[in-house]
Protein backbone atom coordinates (compact mmCIF):
# COMPACT_ATOMS: atom_id res chain seq x y z
CA UNK A 1 0.00 0.00 0.00
CA UNK A 2 1.45 3.43 -0.87
CA UNK A 3 2.43 5.71 1.98
CA UNK A 4 3.45 9.33 2.14
CA UNK A 5 4.60 9.07 5.75
CA UNK A 6 7.68 7.22 6.99
CA UNK A 7 6.90 3.92 8.67
CA UNK A 8 3.22 4.73 8.78
CA UNK A 9 -0.07 3.88 7.15
CA UNK A 10 -1.28 5.36 3.89
CA UNK A 11 -3.02 8.69 3.72
CA UNK A 12 -6.54 8.42 5.13
CA UNK A 13 -9.63 9.80 3.42
CA UNK A 14 -11.21 12.70 5.22
CA UNK A 15 -14.31 10.61 5.84
CA UNK A 16 -12.25 8.64 8.37
CA UNK A 17 -11.34 11.77 10.30
CA UNK A 18 -14.97 12.86 10.29
CA UNK A 19 -16.15 9.53 11.69
CA UNK A 20 -13.64 9.66 14.52
CA UNK A 21 -14.46 13.27 15.32
CA UNK A 22 -18.13 12.34 15.58
CA UNK A 23 -17.23 9.57 18.00
CA UNK A 24 -15.04 11.88 20.04
CA UNK A 25 -17.62 14.64 20.02
CA UNK A 26 -20.03 12.31 21.80
CA UNK A 27 -17.55 12.01 24.64
CA UNK A 28 -16.31 14.52 27.15
CA UNK A 29 -12.63 14.85 26.44
CA UNK A 30 -10.06 15.61 29.08
CA UNK A 31 -6.68 17.31 28.56
CA UNK A 32 -3.47 16.26 30.14
CA UNK A 33 -2.58 17.90 32.94
CA UNK A 34 21.32 20.96 29.09
CA UNK A 35 24.45 20.21 29.22
CA UNK A 36 26.09 17.14 27.66
CA UNK A 37 26.67 14.18 29.93
CA UNK A 38 28.52 11.96 27.45
CA UNK A 39 31.86 10.50 28.36
CA UNK A 40 34.70 9.45 26.11
CA UNK A 41 35.47 6.46 28.34
CA UNK A 42 33.08 3.77 29.52
CA UNK A 43 31.96 4.51 33.09
CA UNK A 44 32.08 1.89 35.80
CA UNK A 45 29.10 -0.47 35.75
CA UNK A 46 26.93 0.31 38.78
CA UNK A 47 26.40 -2.47 41.30
CA UNK A 48 22.64 -2.00 40.86
CA UNK A 49 22.78 -3.55 37.36
CA UNK A 50 22.63 -7.36 37.39
CA UNK A 51 25.51 -9.27 35.86
CA UNK A 52 24.94 -11.40 32.78
CA UNK A 53 24.34 -15.05 33.66
CA UNK A 54 27.32 -17.32 33.02
CA UNK A 55 25.15 -20.06 31.48
CA UNK A 56 22.24 -20.19 29.01
CA UNK A 57 23.44 -16.93 27.50
CA UNK A 58 21.33 -17.21 24.34
CA UNK A 59 18.27 -16.67 26.53
CA UNK A 60 19.95 -14.85 29.42
CA UNK A 61 17.66 -11.81 29.24
CA UNK A 62 14.49 -13.34 27.78
CA UNK A 63 12.85 -13.66 31.19
CA UNK A 64 12.28 -10.83 33.64
CA UNK A 65 15.22 -9.45 35.59
CA UNK A 66 15.59 -9.03 39.36
CA UNK A 67 13.44 -5.89 39.64
CA UNK A 68 9.73 -5.28 39.32
CA UNK A 69 8.53 -2.68 36.81
CA UNK A 70 7.16 0.69 37.86
CA UNK A 71 5.23 3.10 35.63
CA UNK A 72 4.15 6.70 35.94
CA UNK A 73 3.19 9.72 33.83
CA UNK A 74 5.06 12.98 33.57
CA UNK A 75 4.71 16.08 31.39
CA UNK A 76 7.47 18.02 29.65
CA UNK A 77 7.64 21.82 29.99
CA UNK A 78 6.34 21.86 26.41
CA UNK A 79 3.14 20.15 27.60
CA UNK A 80 3.74 16.70 26.08
CA UNK A 81 2.86 13.56 28.05
CA UNK A 82 5.71 11.18 28.84
CA UNK A 83 5.35 7.65 30.22
CA UNK A 84 8.25 6.49 32.41
CA UNK A 85 9.01 2.82 33.15
CA UNK A 86 11.57 2.14 35.87
CA UNK A 87 12.90 -0.57 38.20
CA UNK A 88 11.30 -0.95 41.62
CA UNK A 89 12.06 -3.28 44.49
CA UNK A 90 9.85 -6.41 44.36
CA UNK A 91 9.17 -6.00 48.09
CA UNK A 92 7.54 -2.61 47.38
CA UNK A 93 4.86 -4.28 45.23
CA UNK A 94 3.41 -6.47 47.98
CA UNK A 95 -0.32 -5.93 48.32
CA UNK A 96 -0.51 -3.84 45.16
CA UNK A 97 -2.26 -4.60 41.89
CA UNK A 98 -0.65 -4.16 38.49
CA UNK A 99 -1.50 -1.36 36.11
CA UNK A 100 -3.82 -1.72 33.10
CA UNK A 101 -3.53 0.29 29.89
CA UNK A 102 -6.71 1.73 28.40
CA UNK A 103 -6.28 2.71 24.78
CA UNK A 104 -9.34 4.97 24.99
CA UNK A 105 -7.32 7.50 26.99
CA UNK A 106 -4.84 7.89 24.14
CA UNK A 107 -7.73 8.40 21.72
CA UNK A 108 -8.48 11.45 23.84
CA UNK A 109 -4.84 12.54 23.83
CA UNK A 110 -3.95 12.02 27.49
CA UNK A 111 -2.88 9.04 29.62
CA UNK A 112 -4.93 10.49 32.49
CA UNK A 113 -8.11 11.32 30.55
CA UNK A 114 -11.43 10.36 32.07
CA UNK A 115 -12.96 7.65 29.92
CA UNK A 116 -16.43 8.81 28.81
CA UNK A 117 -19.50 6.64 28.47
CA UNK A 118 -19.05 6.46 24.69
CA UNK A 119 -15.95 4.29 25.18
CA UNK A 120 -17.06 2.21 28.16
CA UNK A 121 -16.99 -1.50 27.46
CA UNK A 122 -14.98 -1.26 24.24
CA UNK A 123 -12.05 -3.67 23.75
CA UNK A 124 -9.35 -1.17 24.70
CA UNK A 125 -7.75 -2.54 27.87
CA UNK A 126 -4.61 -4.55 28.55
CA UNK A 127 -3.26 -5.72 31.89
CA UNK A 128 0.47 -5.14 32.30
CA UNK A 129 3.11 -6.35 34.74
CA UNK A 130 3.99 -2.83 35.94
CA UNK A 131 3.00 -1.07 39.17
CA UNK A 132 2.00 2.58 39.35
CA UNK A 133 2.97 5.11 41.99
CA UNK A 134 6.11 3.54 43.49
CA UNK A 135 9.56 5.02 44.10
CA UNK A 136 12.38 3.59 42.02
CA UNK A 137 14.65 0.95 43.51
CA UNK A 138 17.91 2.07 45.06
CA UNK A 139 20.80 2.41 42.64
CA UNK A 140 21.58 4.18 39.38
CA UNK A 141 20.13 3.04 36.08
CA UNK A 142 20.67 3.72 32.36
CA UNK A 143 18.10 5.70 30.36
CA UNK A 144 16.36 4.38 27.24
CA UNK A 145 14.40 6.82 25.08
CA UNK A 146 11.44 5.00 23.50
CA UNK A 147 9.69 6.31 20.38
CA UNK A 148 6.28 4.91 19.45
CA UNK A 149 5.09 4.17 15.92
CA UNK A 150 3.01 6.28 13.56
CA UNK A 151 -0.54 6.41 14.90
CA UNK A 152 0.76 4.87 18.13
CA UNK A 153 1.11 5.93 21.74
CA UNK A 154 3.85 5.69 24.41
CA UNK A 155 2.40 2.56 26.08
CA UNK A 156 2.17 0.60 22.81
CA UNK A 157 4.96 -1.91 23.58
CA UNK A 158 4.42 -2.62 27.26
CA UNK A 159 5.65 -6.21 26.90
CA UNK A 160 9.08 -4.74 26.13
CA UNK A 161 9.17 -1.56 28.21
CA UNK A 162 8.01 -3.42 31.34
CA UNK A 163 10.65 -6.06 30.65
CA UNK A 164 13.47 -3.52 30.33
CA UNK A 165 12.51 -1.96 33.66
CA UNK A 166 12.96 -5.36 35.36
CA UNK A 167 16.53 -5.43 34.04
CA UNK A 168 17.39 -2.05 35.51
CA UNK A 169 16.61 0.38 32.67
CA UNK A 170 14.59 3.57 32.99
CA UNK A 171 12.51 3.88 29.82
CA UNK A 172 11.33 7.39 28.96
CA UNK A 173 8.59 7.35 26.31
CA UNK A 174 7.23 10.66 25.01
CA UNK A 175 3.96 11.04 23.15
CA UNK A 176 4.72 12.22 19.61
CA UNK A 177 1.66 14.42 19.31
CA UNK A 178 2.50 15.32 15.71
CA UNK A 179 1.65 11.74 14.70
CA UNK A 180 0.14 9.90 17.66
CA UNK A 181 -3.09 7.87 17.77
CA UNK A 182 -5.31 10.86 18.51
CA UNK A 183 -3.75 12.96 15.74
CA UNK A 184 -3.97 10.15 13.20
CA UNK A 185 -7.62 9.31 13.88
CA UNK A 186 -8.61 12.98 13.87
CA UNK A 187 -6.74 13.65 10.62
CA UNK A 188 -4.46 16.19 12.30
CA UNK A 189 -1.00 14.67 11.85
CA UNK A 190 1.97 16.82 10.84
CA UNK A 191 4.53 15.80 8.23
CA UNK A 192 7.64 16.74 10.21
CA UNK A 193 9.46 13.42 10.55
CA UNK A 194 12.07 13.10 11.92
CA UNK A 195 12.56 16.66 13.17
CA UNK A 196 9.52 16.70 15.47
CA UNK A 197 10.35 13.24 16.78
CA UNK A 198 13.94 14.10 17.62
CA UNK A 199 12.77 17.23 19.41
CA UNK A 200 10.27 15.19 21.44
CA UNK A 201 12.98 12.70 22.42
CA UNK A 202 15.41 15.46 23.36
CA UNK A 203 12.71 17.10 25.48
CA UNK A 204 12.05 13.75 27.16
CA UNK A 205 15.76 13.36 27.94
CA UNK A 206 15.82 16.87 29.42
CA UNK A 207 12.83 15.87 31.57
CA UNK A 208 14.72 12.78 32.73
CA UNK A 209 17.62 14.97 33.83
CA UNK A 210 15.19 17.13 35.77
CA UNK A 211 13.59 14.11 37.46
CA UNK A 212 17.02 12.80 38.42
CA UNK A 213 17.76 16.13 40.13
CA UNK A 214 14.40 16.50 41.88
CA UNK A 215 15.05 15.95 45.59
CA UNK A 216 12.60 13.51 47.10
CA UNK A 217 11.17 12.56 43.70
CA UNK A 218 10.62 9.00 42.53
CA UNK A 219 13.83 9.14 40.41
CA UNK A 220 15.92 11.30 42.75
CA UNK A 221 19.56 10.48 41.90
CA UNK A 222 18.58 7.22 40.19
CA UNK A 223 19.71 7.90 36.60
CA UNK A 224 23.06 7.07 35.02
CA UNK A 225 23.05 9.86 32.46
CA UNK A 226 26.37 8.71 31.02
CA UNK A 227 24.43 5.74 29.63
CA UNK A 228 21.63 6.84 27.28
CA UNK A 229 20.16 4.70 24.49
CA UNK A 230 17.34 5.08 21.98
CA UNK A 231 14.75 2.52 20.92
CA UNK A 232 11.65 2.75 18.76
CA UNK A 233 9.16 1.04 16.48
CA UNK A 234 8.24 1.86 12.88
CA UNK A 235 8.35 5.67 12.52
CA UNK A 236 9.69 5.57 16.07
CA UNK A 237 12.43 3.19 14.96
CA UNK A 238 13.53 5.78 12.44
CA UNK A 239 13.33 8.43 15.15
CA UNK A 240 15.47 6.34 17.50
CA UNK A 241 18.17 6.11 14.85
CA UNK A 242 17.83 9.81 14.00
CA UNK A 243 18.25 10.97 17.61
CA UNK A 244 21.35 8.78 17.88
CA UNK A 245 22.67 10.62 14.82
CA UNK A 246 21.86 14.01 16.35
CA UNK A 247 22.86 13.57 20.00
CA UNK A 248 26.32 12.50 21.16
CA UNK A 249 24.86 11.47 24.52
CA UNK A 250 22.92 8.63 22.85
CA UNK A 251 25.47 5.81 22.85
CA UNK A 252 23.50 3.00 21.18
CA UNK A 253 20.24 2.64 19.27
CA UNK A 254 17.72 0.02 18.17
CA UNK A 255 15.15 0.31 15.38
CA UNK A 256 12.24 -2.15 15.37
CA UNK A 257 10.91 -2.31 11.79
CA UNK A 258 12.26 1.24 11.43
CA UNK A 259 11.38 3.94 8.94
CA UNK A 260 14.28 5.31 6.91
CA UNK A 261 15.85 8.57 8.03
CA UNK A 262 19.17 10.08 9.16
CA UNK A 263 21.76 7.63 10.49
CA UNK A 264 24.82 8.17 12.71
CA UNK A 265 28.03 8.99 10.90
CA UNK A 266 30.28 8.01 13.81
CA UNK A 267 30.70 4.51 15.19
CA UNK A 268 27.89 3.67 17.61
CA UNK A 269 26.63 0.13 18.23
CA UNK A 270 23.29 -0.20 16.42
CA UNK A 271 20.69 -2.85 15.72
CA UNK A 272 17.65 -3.32 13.49
CA UNK A 273 15.04 -5.99 14.26
CA UNK A 274 12.55 -6.70 11.49
CA UNK A 275 9.55 -8.95 10.92
CA UNK A 276 10.03 -11.16 7.89
CA UNK A 277 6.37 -10.94 6.81
CA UNK A 278 5.88 -7.22 7.55
CA UNK A 279 3.81 -5.49 4.85
CA UNK A 280 4.06 -2.00 6.38
CA UNK A 281 7.86 -1.66 6.58
CA UNK A 282 9.11 -4.36 4.28
CA UNK A 283 12.21 -6.47 5.09
CA UNK A 284 14.00 -5.17 2.00
CA UNK A 285 13.63 -1.61 3.34
CA UNK A 286 15.28 -2.55 6.63
CA UNK A 287 18.05 -4.41 4.80
CA UNK A 288 18.76 -1.30 2.73
CA UNK A 289 18.77 0.90 5.85
CA UNK A 290 21.07 -1.56 7.61
CA UNK A 291 23.56 -1.16 4.79
CA UNK A 292 23.87 2.57 5.56
CA UNK A 293 24.57 2.16 9.30
CA UNK A 294 28.10 2.47 10.70
CA UNK A 295 29.67 -0.53 12.39
CA UNK A 296 29.34 -2.28 14.74
CA UNK A 297 25.80 -3.22 13.76
CA UNK A 298 23.39 -6.11 13.81
CA UNK A 299 20.28 -7.09 11.81
CA UNK A 300 17.78 -9.63 13.13
CA UNK A 301 15.07 -10.84 10.76
CA UNK A 302 12.31 -12.70 12.62
CA UNK A 303 10.68 -15.08 10.19
CA UNK A 304 6.88 -15.26 9.73
CA UNK A 305 6.15 -12.17 11.81
CA UNK A 306 4.42 -8.93 10.86
CA UNK A 307 4.63 -5.27 11.77
CA UNK A 308 2.82 -5.52 15.11
CA UNK A 309 5.08 -8.19 16.56
CA UNK A 310 6.87 -5.29 18.29
CA UNK A 311 3.80 -3.83 20.05
CA UNK A 312 0.70 -4.87 21.98
CA UNK A 313 -1.77 -4.27 19.14
CA UNK A 314 -2.54 -7.96 18.62
CA UNK A 315 -3.37 -8.64 22.28
CA UNK A 316 -4.95 -5.45 23.60
CA UNK A 317 -8.65 -6.05 24.27
CA UNK A 318 -8.24 -9.58 22.91
CA UNK A 319 -10.96 -11.08 25.09
CA UNK A 320 -13.44 -8.65 23.53
CA UNK A 321 -12.35 -9.07 19.94
CA UNK A 322 -9.25 -6.86 20.00
CA UNK A 323 -8.49 -3.85 17.85
CA UNK A 324 -10.43 -5.25 14.92
CA UNK A 325 -13.62 -5.21 16.99
CA UNK A 326 -12.80 -1.79 18.44
CA UNK A 327 -12.19 -0.23 15.05
CA UNK A 328 -15.34 -1.89 13.75
CA UNK A 329 -17.42 -0.41 16.56
CA UNK A 330 -16.17 3.06 15.62
CA UNK A 331 -17.04 2.41 11.98
CA UNK A 332 -13.50 3.06 10.75
CA UNK A 333 -12.24 1.93 7.38
CA UNK A 334 -10.65 -1.33 6.36
CA UNK A 335 -7.22 0.11 5.57
CA UNK A 336 -6.81 1.17 9.19
CA UNK A 337 -7.72 -2.36 10.31
CA UNK A 338 -5.05 -3.74 7.95
CA UNK A 339 -2.28 -1.58 9.42
CA UNK A 340 -3.38 -2.05 13.04
CA UNK A 341 -3.54 -5.83 12.73
CA UNK A 342 -0.59 -6.63 10.41
CA UNK A 343 1.00 -9.72 11.92
CA UNK A 344 -1.90 -10.56 14.24
CA UNK A 345 -3.23 -13.67 12.50
CA UNK A 346 -2.10 -16.78 10.66
CA UNK A 347 0.03 -17.51 8.78
CA UNK A 348 2.07 -15.05 10.86
CA UNK A 349 3.34 -16.30 14.21
CA UNK A 350 1.40 -14.99 17.20
CA UNK A 351 3.44 -12.04 18.55
CA UNK A 352 3.67 -13.34 22.16
CA UNK A 353 5.54 -16.38 20.81
CA UNK A 354 8.24 -14.06 19.44
CA UNK A 355 8.41 -11.72 22.42
CA UNK A 356 11.03 -13.71 24.41
CA UNK A 357 13.40 -13.48 21.43
CA UNK A 358 12.74 -9.75 21.10
CA UNK A 359 13.21 -9.20 24.85
CA UNK A 360 16.50 -11.09 24.72
CA UNK A 361 17.83 -9.25 21.67
CA UNK A 362 16.87 -5.75 22.80
CA UNK A 363 18.09 -6.18 26.38
CA UNK A 364 21.38 -7.73 25.26
CA UNK A 365 22.00 -5.00 22.67
CA UNK A 366 21.33 -2.23 25.18
CA UNK A 367 23.70 -3.78 27.69
CA UNK A 368 26.43 -4.20 25.10
CA UNK A 369 25.93 -0.81 23.49
CA UNK A 370 26.02 0.97 26.85
CA UNK A 371 29.15 -0.83 28.05
CA UNK A 372 27.44 -2.94 30.71
CA UNK A 373 28.58 -6.15 29.01
CA UNK A 374 31.97 -5.81 27.27
CA UNK A 375 30.88 -8.34 24.64
CA UNK A 376 27.38 -9.10 23.32
CA UNK A 377 25.62 -11.77 25.37
CA UNK A 378 23.39 -14.11 23.39
CA UNK A 379 23.37 -12.11 20.15
CA UNK A 380 25.22 -14.61 17.98
CA UNK A 381 23.79 -16.68 15.13
CA UNK A 382 22.28 -19.28 17.49
CA UNK A 383 19.93 -16.62 18.91
CA UNK A 384 17.60 -17.27 16.00
CA UNK A 385 17.05 -20.96 16.80
CA UNK A 386 16.93 -20.81 20.57
CA UNK A 387 13.26 -19.97 21.15
CA UNK A 388 10.45 -22.47 20.55
CA UNK A 389 8.02 -21.63 17.77
CA UNK A 390 10.03 -18.83 16.19
CA UNK A 391 13.20 -18.53 14.13
CA UNK A 392 15.34 -15.58 13.13
CA UNK A 393 18.29 -14.81 10.91
CA UNK A 394 21.10 -12.84 12.54
CA UNK A 395 23.59 -10.74 10.59
CA UNK A 396 26.36 -8.83 12.33
CA UNK A 397 29.11 -6.52 11.08
CA UNK A 398 31.74 -7.25 12.21
CA UNK A 399 30.63 -10.89 12.58
CA UNK A 400 30.24 -12.45 16.01
CA UNK A 401 30.49 -16.05 17.10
Amino acid sequence: MPSNRPGGPPTRPRALAALVLVALAAAASCSSTSSSSSSSSSPKVPDSLPAAPATNQNSAFSGNGPYAAGVTYETTPQGDPVVVYYPVSPSATKGRTTYSINLARWLLGSPTATIPAAFQGLPTTLATTAYAGLTAAAGTFPVVLFSHGYGGYPEQSSFLTDHLATWGFVVVAPDHRSRDLAAELAGKTQDCFPTCDVTDLENALALARTLDGTKGGFLDGRLDLTRVASLGHSAGGGAAIAVAAADADVRTYIGLAPASGPVPTSAKPGMIVQGGADTVVKPTESETLYGTLPTPKRLILIEETGHNVFDDACVIGAAQGGLTAFIGKLGLQADFVKIATDGCSAPDISPPVAWPLIDQAVTAQLRFGLGIDPQPVGLGPTLGTNFPGVTALVTATPPTS
